[in-house]
Formats: C-alpha cells, sequence, structure tokens
C-alpha cells in the first residue's frame, strides 16, 4: 500500500509540468468521490448520484440551495421565520444560479457538486506558482481539499469552494506583481464572504513590499502609488462585490447591512475572542476523553493563527495579515463556524502542508491519514458533528 502513495509525486519525473499539475489533483478527485461515496454508502445503501449530493447538503447548504433557486427573501420574509437569508453573499450562489439555467432540468445539488469539485481542482491548479516547485507538498494539498478531513467544505455548496478560488487567484495574481488582476478578483471575493473584503489589506502591503524590493521607501511609496494607475485601480476595484450587494439589499429591503443585522437571528453576541476561545477551551466533555465541539473549535481557530503568525516570521505578511484579519474578526461573535473558516484559507494550508511533508515518509503516512479521515470526518458531517458546521 505504501509503496502506491508517492505515484503521483514520481510521476513527475516523467511528464511535462503541466499535465503533472493538471494530474495529480484529477486523481484525489477521484480518490475524494469514493471515500466520500463509501461513508454516505453505510447509511445508504444503493444511493443514487443525486441522492448522494443531496445528502451532503447539510447545515448552511440548503440555505445557498434557496438562493440559487429562487433568490433573496423580501422583509418581510414570507414564512415569517425570524431570519432571511440575507447574511449569506451571492457570488457563488449566483454562479450556480446561472448554472441551472444553463443545465435546464438538472438537480441543483448535482449541480453544485460538480461546479464546486471542479473549481476546487482549479484552485489548485492555480497554487501551483505558490508551491515553488515543492512537489510533495502540492500532492499533499491536492489530497487535503479533495479527498482529505475538510474535503466536505469545497465538494459540496459551500461557499468555502469560491472563497478558496478566489483567494489563491488573489495571491497568484499578486505574485506576478498584476496588481489589477488582483483587485479584480478580489472584487469577487469581497461578494463571496464579508471578510472577504479585508483582501485589499494585502493588496498594499505586497504592492509596498514589492517596492521596497526594488529599493524604494516608504515615503517614496506613498508619492509613486498615485503614478500607478494599475495599483490604484486594484485597490479601489477590490471592495465594489461588497458594495454593489449592498446597493442590492438596500433596494431589496431597504437595509444595506441587513447581512450584519441577520446574525441576531443566530443568537450572536458580540464579545471579546480571548473570553470565547477560554470558555470553549475550558467546555470539557461530560463524560469520555473525546474534547468537546467547543474544544475541537478553540484549537483549529489556535491553530490557524498560530498559523498566521508563522506565516508572519516566513515574510509571507500580505498572506499572514488577510489570514489573521479572516480568524480574529469572526471570534468577535463566538466559536461557530472556526474550523471551515481555518480550512478555507489557502495561504494558511500551504503552508501547513509545505510543514507536512519535509520528507517522503511524512508525506506518505499524511496522504494515508488524509484518506482514511476523508471517512471519518464525511461520516461525523452526516452525523451531525458540530464542531465541523
Amino acid at each position: 500500500m505504501t509503496t502506491a502513495i508517492p505515484a503521483p509525486i514520481s510521476a513527475t519525473r516523467s511528464m511535462p509540468v503541466g499535465l503533472a499539475v493538471v494530474s495529480i489533483p484529477l486523481l484525489f478527485v477521484v480518490l475524494g468521490l469514493a471515500i466520500r461515496y463509501a461513508a454516505f454508502y453505510t447509511g445508504h445503501p444503493g444511493a443514487t448520484a443525486a441522492e448522494f449530493a443531496q445528502g451532503l447538503c447539510r447545515w448552511d447548504c440548503g440555505w445557498y440551495v434557496r438562493i440559487a433557486e429562487t433568490g433573496y427573501d423580501p422583509f418581510p420574509v414570507p414564512t415569517m421565520i425570524n431570519a432571511g437569508n440575507w447574511a449569506f453573499f451571492p457570488f457563488y450562489p449566483t454562479v450556480i444560479g446561472v448554472l441551472r439555467l444553463i443545465f435546464v432540468g438538472a438537480p441543483t445539488m448535482v449541480i453544485a457538486t460538480v461546479a464546486s469539485i471542479i473549481f476546487t481542482w482549479i484552485a489548485v491548479v492555480v497554487a501551483w506558482p505558490l508551491f515553488e516547485r515543492n512537489w510533495r507538498a502540492y500532492t499533499l494539498y491536492a489530497a487535503f481539499l479533495l479527498s482529505g478531513p475538510f474535503s466536505i467544505y469545497f465538494t459540496t455548496f459551500y461557499t468555502e469552494v469560491m472563497f478558496l478560488l478566489l483567494i489563491t487567484c488573489v495571491f497568484a495574481a499578486l505574485k506576478r506583481q498584476n496588481y489589477l488582476l488582483a483587485g479584480c478578483f478580489a472584487a469577487l471575493l469581497s461578494a463571496t464572504r464579508i471578510v472577504g473584503v479585508f483582501i485589499v489589506f494585502a493588496i498594499v502591503l505586497q504592492a509596498y513590499l514589492d517596492h521596497r524590493a526594488q529599493g524604494g521607501t516608504f515615503k517614496s511609496f506613498l508619492t509613486t502609488i498615485w503614478t500607478r494607475t494599475d495599483l490604484l485601480l486594484g485597490i479601489f476595484i477590490a471592495p465594489l462585490g461588497l458594495f454593489i450587494y449592498m446597493a442590492f439589499l438596500h433596494y431589496k429591503i431597504g437595509d444595506a447591512l441587513a447581512f450584519q443585522h441577520d446574525q441576531r437571528a443566530w443568537g450572536r453576541v458580540t464579545g471579546s475572542p480571548f473570553g470565547y476561545l477560554w470558555k470553549a477551551l475550558t467546555n470539557f466533555p461530560g463524560s469520555g476523553f473525546i474534547p468537546s465541539a467547543s474544544q475541537q473549535l478553540a484549537v483549529g481557530s489556535i491553530a490557524g493563527i498560530a498559523l498566521s503568525i508563522w506565516l508572519g516570521f516566513r515574510k509571507q505578511l500580505p498572506a499572514a495579515v488577510f489570514c489573521g484579519i479572516c480568524l480574529v474578526l469572526p471570534l468577535f461573535a463566538g466559536m461557530a463556524s472556526m474550523m471551515r473558516f481555518v480550512a478555507g484559507l489557502p495561504p494558511l494550508s500551504i503552508e501547513l502542508m509545505k510543514l507536512l511533508s519535509r520528507n517522503k515518509v511524512s508525506t506518505v503516512l499524511f496522504l494515508l491519514l488524509f484518506l482514511v479521515l476523508d471517512f471519518e470526518f464525511t461520516l461525523g458531517w452526516l452525523g451531525g458533528a458540530l464542531a465541523l458546521v
């Protein structure tokens, strides 16, 4: 078994780089589908592809399906529940809604599942330049996203899919110093999740670091920034997605900040991140040795923050700042969903894969572990494990 796992890595020596970059994640697309279907099959023998796709639609997925099918709620909400669907940002549901118009008659979840897998595969391929030809880390990354413990987030109808892809596109564009293209991707990112708008800080910081690398100073950067049309456009375009959504909400229900005000329906109360972390860490299980869901979320949050700090030490300051903001801001409202917030930040998982793939033995062991955990975490997802929500 162990001799077969490194095949994707060794195969890169005998095939063109581009073909290897594309093929490695495709292998884990197939493996991941087989593993998750096997987990679903244990409780649903003989399930069809449509039943499989629908069965993995849990938690917030139902909200996205409704947006893709019927759009956003008016006010008051027709069903008179205490929450509208305005808290869920529009870009990815809109993409699936458009695909529904193209593939008429196909179930929404089948379309969304196929689209999510394709977009995640694209995200892995786009990330290749960020690995600096580290094949072992790239292979682990492909496995982590497509057949690893958190692959469920990236292969069903969740905005983590598009968030992952667009963040990767922004940093790939910044690596080429294409600030205008980075700003265009950032605009779509700001329409995908609220924290996406803060990637504008990464764009500005990367531009400054590039300026310093060319011998410039902070003072000269402030002077020359006004002559860089591409950079200025990139900065001003970056929050456009959020502003368009706010304008739509103002037109639709008269509240441009409905996505924020709607959080009350989920009982989100603003508080101290340190207080929430401490409360979660000290929320011990009633019996047994398995940490409670709160403790698991807290450990995941701390790990994400630690990786953000590590990115800073590795002189990847734009990524460190953006990831830190994306993790600390949600903590002001509690621990909910923090596990997928951490898993959905590609700079963190890319850096983690580099750490885990220091040698061939660790690469093989973590590949095997990812495949096993994909099955176990899918069972947990289906069984209502709160730490995964």
